[in-house]
């Protein structure tokens, strides 16, 4: 046998129902904001309805992603690897880099494996899918759907893999019978991690602490100015001075709901430098941080802009 599903969790039908709820969520949130939109209601409590609807959907977003990753999780022995699979992640074990597998329930230095895990990694039961340390093997990247107590540790000189196949005894001495047949004469071998399908795509500039703090401050000062506006429309008069002639004379007068504009604008630029900093990442990174800092650069003067409008209008 090459493939090895894991041992079946309940957990990962509970995370395929969840999205449908929120789902429900999302459209009745939806339903309150465009009774409040047809009443010409635009105030923080749309505000409120509206995060909570952009926050439904992420929750969406997620769980399903979660609920692909329970059930495609699986592993793979060929001749010369292990390959440890979860949605748009694979690990990738060489054999000849293998240098102990230890079962459920082994001991290792008189103790249990004990992993203190990272993140939501070990938080969800019957989902353990992330990072960890331990006392006994270090680095852990757990690809399973059962607590340390009850996985197969692979243990390479980098990091140690954490599974739970269906039949563990099996699988290990598979494992073993394929690690004698091994050939490979690259003793450098080292596991490593693919990404495939969206996955892949943004990668490269998730990876760059940099470029990802510039993508993320970017999407917060847009995410304020909104907050912002949400708080002060209200107090707003009906016809709004949103622009002044180099003599600082009014040139235009406009409904406020012309200035939601400004942030939305903004928030177009932002996604636009992201793509194009995302597209030549690989080909110029300074290039890529020049369009990501552009994109800050432009939530800052779009707030100038709407703190002038605001501050002479109140």
């Amino acid at each position: 046998m090459n493939l090895w599903l894991p041992k079946p969790s309940p957990v990962r039908f509970v995370l395929a129902v969840l999205p449908l709820l929120f789902i429900g969520v999302a459209i009745w949130l939806w339903g309150h904001m465009s009774a409040r939109v047809a009443l010409g209601s635009f105030d923080t409590g749309l505000y409120l309805l509206g995060l909570a609807f952009m926050l439904a959907l992420v929750l969406v977003g997620l769980l399903a992603y979660m609920a692909w990753c329970a059930f495609s999780m699986r592993y793979t022995l060929d001749r010369q690897h292990l390959r440890l699979r979860c949605g748009f992640v694979t690990h990738v074990v060489p054999l000849a880099s293998i240098v102990d597998v230890r079962g459920p329930g082994d001991l290792f230095q008189n103790k249990i494996a004990e992993v203190r895990w990272k993140g939501v990694a070990g938080v969800v039961p019957g989902y353990v899918v992330g990072e960890g340390v331990s006392p006994q093997w270090g680095r852990v990247v757990a690809v399973a759907t059962q607590p340390a107590s009850g996985q197969v540790f692979v243990v390479t000189p980098g990091a140690t893999f954490g599974l739970s196949p269906q039949n563990s005894l099996a699988f290990m001495k598979q494992l073993n019978e394929r690690r004698d047949l091994d050939i490979t004469d690259d003793v450098e071998a080292k596991a490593h991690t693919h990404m495939s399908g969206i996955g892949a795509w943004g990668m490269a500039l998730w990876s760059d602490r940099l470029a990802r703090g510039l993508f993320l401050a970017g999407l917060v000062l847009n995410a304020l100015l909104f907050v912002y506006l949400s708080f002060v429309y209200a107090d707003l008069p009906v016809r709004l001075a949103l622009h002044w002639n180099a003599q600082a004379q009014v040139d235009r007068i406009g409904d406020p709901i012309e200035l939601l504009s400004l942030p939305v604008f903004a928030l177009g630029v932002w996604l636009a430098n992201a793509l194009v900093g995302w597209w030549v990442l690989k080909r110029e990174r300074a290039a890529t941080l020049f369009l990501l800092a552009g994109g800050v650069a432009a939530q800052i003067v779009f707030t100038a802009g709407v703190l002038s409008i605001v501050v002479r209008a109140i």
